[in-house]
Order: structure tokens, then C-alpha cells, then sequence
């Protein structure tokens, strides 16, 4: 879905994340270039694996939910990038987006979640909420040193919401694959294509529905193309749904990236067995929109 109003200003590269195993399957399929005029070509999003498993977890103190594994990485700077990053363009391409299973969309309200991880999740949700998931996922972001700058009232809510969110993401493993989607900021577009991995330390947002995306929150890079990420999450993995309204998955904090490819695409065909986004229809066209396909990058 989303990337939030504040960007991260970089994302440090983490050469302390030492994985015992190689990608084997980079991306399960490919995009098909069209000719121009002729029908579009079938775009298939990829669904890679999980680079490696992750053993540190996150702990919830004071919570009866157990600890939820998070992806932490020491974060160490190198010089280069980690891995070159496959770039292609294509004139015109379709992506044909599917509906997550009915099991992994359940209102958050019928979860049977305890009192303090639900009222945590409609204050995520609550009207105005972009301002409030803004300035919790700064605070996410700081180091030990700039959240102990905030005043205490703050920390105290701010690691209250980070624990409910914890522990809602523990009881929340998807049933089947569910490709998802969340657009960003040219400037954020730039951090992760140059690094070709980077670290979330906050929530993310995402969408399993483009056309969101797109619309709210890609804004155009100077050469014209509008920047959406593109990841899978596999039957097992954490991501809790947060709402219908924008179709958002949020996905645990701490999770760490690689960039593997990213498809340059003139003219953007977009189809669903579902209404799109804030339309009457099953598809949508844009122009110059670049998919920025990203697995995770778990410790060993």
C-alpha cells in the first residue's frame, strides 16, 4: 500500500546479515515484453522464498502473546551495494492481481485479540490516523538515543502501540501466497535502488491492491515513473490485515531487504477479479510505472 509521509533518510547496509544459503529461485517468473499495438503481455508478479530463516526474536513485555521473530540485522555500512540490480523496460505489460484467501481477511475486530491489541489497532486505524502512524514510525526509527529524547508520556504510549502491533503480527500467519504492493517516494525509490538492500525498522504498509498504491502514494521520480514495490509473503508468514478500505497488509518491523529486480513499464495494464480500488471497475491503465521487486533478507 503505503509508504508514510517520512521516509527513512537511508537504509544502512547490513553485511552482518550472513545467510547459509544462496537465492535458488530469484524470481518464479518473469515479465514478457509486448509489442506495441499487439496485446499486452502477461506480467506475473514473482514469489520467491525467503532467503534464510531468522532466529533473534523481538520480545513483549508485560504481553501473555509470545515473543513474535523479527528479522533484526546489525546494521553495518559497506561501500558498495550488495548484489547489482536486474533492470528492465518494457513498452506495455498487464499485471493480473488476485484476491488474498478469505481466511487472512478477517476484520481485526473478530480476531478475538485482547482488549490491548485491539484498542492499539484502532488507534492505528482511528480518523486522522496518517499524522499519528507518521510520527510512531519516526519514533520507530530512532536509535536508543533519539527515542530517550521524546518525553517519557510519549515513549510510554509509543512502545504500548509497539508491543500490541507485536503481538497482533504473532497471531497473524497467512494462510496462502499474497503478493503485495506499496508505493514510494522518489527520494525513498533512489535509497533502495542504489543500496539494493535496506532495513524497515518501522511497520510497513502495503496493499494487495496496485491501484492504491499508485494513486496515493507513488508520486513521480523526475524521469516520469511512478514507484511501487513488489513483494511476496508465502503461507506462514507474518502479515496482519488492517483493513479493507485500503486493502492493508502491515508487516512486522525490523525487516530487512534485497532488491532483485525492477521493471521499467511504459504503459501499465492493471486487471483483478475484484473492483479495484476506489472504482467500478475490474481494471485500470497507467503510464510510466516502475516495479521495484524486493525478497527478504532474514538473519542466520
Amino acid at each position: 500500500m503505503t509508504e508514510d509521509r517520512k521516509t527513512a533518510a537511508g537504509f544502512p547496509f547490513a553485511i552482518a546479515c550472513i545467510c547459509a544459503a544462496v537465492i535458488v529461485i530469484i524470481l518464479a517468473s518473469s515479465f514478457i515484453a509486448g509489442n506495441p499495438g499487439a496485446a499486452p503481455a502477461a506480467v506475473i508478479p514473482p514469489a520467491p522464498a525467503p532467503v534464510c530463516a531468522c532466529t533473534e526474536t523481538a520480545g513483549i513485555p508485560g504481553s501473555s502473546y509470545p515473543a513474535l521473530p523479527v528479522p533484526v540485522c546489525t546494521a553495518v555500512l559497506q561501500p558498495a551495494p550488495v548484489r547489482p540490480v536486474t533492470a528492465e523496460t518494457l513498452p506495455v505489460a498487464t499485471l493480473q492481481l488476485e484476491k488474498p484467501a478469505a481466511a487472512d481477511l478477517v476484520a481485526y475486530t473478530q480476531r478475538g485479540f485482547n482488549r490491548p491489541v485491539e484498542a492499539s489497532i484502532a488507534w492505528w486505524m482511528s480518523p486522522g490516523f496518517m499524522d499519528n502512524t507518521t510520527e510512531f514510525r519516526g519514533y520507530e526509527r530512532k536509535s536508543p538515543e533519539g527515542k530517550a529524547a521524546y518525553p517519557e508520556e510519549h515513549r510510554i504510549f509509543f512502545n504500548f502501540i509497539t508491543e500490541n502491533l507485536d503481538a497482533a503480527e504473532q497471531l497473524s500467519q497467512l494462510h496462502d501466497t499474497t503478493i503485495l504492493f506499496r508505493g514510494i517516494s522518489p527520494g525513498f525509490a533512489a535509497t533502495v535502488i542504489n543500496e539494493s538492500r535496506y532495513r524497515e525498522p518501522a511497520f510497513a504498509s502495503t496493499s494487495y491492491d496496485i491501484t492504491l498504491s499508485l494513486d496515493a502514494f507513488a508520486v513521480r521520480s523526475t524521469d516520469g515513473y511512478r514507484n511501487v514495490l513488489v513483494l511476496t509473503r508465502h503461507s506462514g508468514d507474518h502479515a496482519f490485515y488492517i483493513n479493507e478500505d485500503e486493502r492493508e497488509f502491515l508487516l512486522p518491523r525490523g525487516m530487512t531487504w534485497n532488491v532483485v529486480k525492477t521493471v521499467a513499464i511504459e504503459n501499465l495494464t492493471v486487471t483483478a477479479g475484484f473492483l479495484l480500488h476506489n472504482r467500478t471497475q475490474t481494471a485500470a491503465s497507467f503510464d510510466h510505472v516502475r516495479l521495484m521487486y524486493i525478497t527478504e533478507a532474514a538473519c542466520p
